[in-house]
């Protein structure tokens, strides 16, 4: 299955270089860019992502039983463990009693959870453990624990819902299908972790989306780093449901598809792919390990984000450290130097006021189709549905 999806891949990708890139199929559209700055619009976002699957950890940072790791998702604290019998969980790092923070730790391993305010203790699951002196607290007795969250490991990943009354929905169920088998074919649940980062960001995690959904920019912000190795202006675009797939090959690939017979192809190997998942996911293919960004909005400021990046490499050669280590730097380097720092700008340029209109072009069109798959998946929610997109 593997094999017929990356030929079939590569047919795609041989018919676009054969005919080169093709002309504007329509007119630029003109965007409000209080699409990035309104906080009504911002509030109906963070409440479609706490209330959708999040990428908070790759499944292998929690190696071993009692290994946890404590974050922040949409403003909520959170504790992602694994229990001894190796399943993982995700609950609120809040006291059941009086709302204290449990583990102050940002990871580690434990045995147990503790509150340091007043010594109540829950177990790796969340359920509650212990009531210091009991007999002094109540006559009746407490058996509520940390409140749970909906958390599922699929591809490797450990997903987390952030909000504990949002409907459940399984991570194949939001991915669909269509992804969900793409991500299976890839092979990302055979990878590992190899390093992980946050970057805090003074823009709105829209832009950071942005820089996935078109290479118009490629041969000017990237001109020095990546873009000799890449043809100008050639990617295929597609969507998935509610999501979205974009494949880029680089120039072996061009080479390979052009001077080699079908079967001896190596499409994969020479390919970045970005698979962007609605809201605020993306899952980056590399050319054979996976950059793995989780775009993490400020509760309530529209213009800030974190961003964390995590690379996940092949398990069977997860020992290729200085292989991995250069990789990991360069990605370091190039994302948050070029693409971050382009969407940090754009948003100071905003919040000046010196931006009356941004015009996304026709090669640029999936930026407007993913503002229209935010705004679905709000109204889904039956949250308001954001700034309206007109085509000039």
């Amino acid at each position: 299955m593997r094999r017929e999806m990356e030929l079939a891949l590569g047919d795609r990708l041989k018919e676009l270089i054969d005919a080169g890139p093709p002309p504007a199929s329509g007119p630029f559209t003109p965007l409000d860019p209080s699409v990035y700055t309104d906080r009504d619009v911002h509030r109906a976002e963070v409440a479609a992502i706490a209330s959708s699957p999040v990428a908070a950890l790759a499944s292998s940072e929690l190696a071993a039983p009692g290994d946890f790791v404590a974050i922040e998702l949409t403003g909520v604290p959170i504790i992602v463990s694994r229990d001894r019998e190796g399943r993982a969980h995700a609950m609120r790092n809040v006291c059941a009693h009086r709302g204290a923070t449990v583990e102050t730790r940002e990871s580690g391993s434990a045995r147990i959870f503790s509150c340091g305010f007043h010594g109540w203790s829950y177990e790796l699951d969340g359920t509650l453990r212990s009531v210091s002196n009991a007999d002094l607290w109540s006559t009746e007795p407490c058996t509520r624990g940390l409140r749970r969250l909906a958390c599922e490991e699929r591809h490797g990943i450990i997903w987390v819902t952030a909000d504990a009354d949002a409907p459940t929905e399984s991570v194949a169920e939001w991915l669909g299908e269509g992804v969900d088998g793409l991500l299976g074919e890839l092979g990302v649940g055979e990878m590992v972790h190899h390093a992980a980062t946050d970057y805090d960001l003074q823009c709105n995690w829209k832009l950071l989306t942005d820089g996935f959904l078109e290479i118009y920019h490629l041969k000017y912000l990237h001109r020095d780093s990546i873009a000799p190795y890449f043809p100008a202006n050639t990617t295929t675009v597609g969507r998935s449901g509610n999501h979205f797939v974009n494949w880029l090959p680089k120039n072996r690939l061009v080479k390979n598809l052009t001077e080699q017979a079908r079967d001896d192809w190596q499409v994969l190997a020479h390919l970045t792919g970005a698979v962007v998942l609605v809201p605020g996911t993306v899952v980056q293919w590399q050319a054979g390990h996976v950059e793995l960004f989780s775009l993490r909005p400020h509760p309530t400021d529209p213009t800030r984000s974190i961003a964390r990046l995590t690379m996940l490499v092949p398990a069977d050669r997860a020992d290729e450290t200085d292989l991995w280590d250069r990789n990991w730097e360069r990605v370091n380097v190039t994302i948050p130097d070029e693409d971050f720092a382009a969407a940090v700008d754009v948003q100071r340029n905003i919040a000046a006021g010196a931006v009356d209109e941004i015009r996304v072009g026709a090669n640029e069109h999936m930026l407007v189709d993913h503002l229209d798959a935010v705004r679905t998946r709000c109204a889904a929610l039956d949250e308001p549905a954001g700034v309206e997109v007109t085509v000039g």
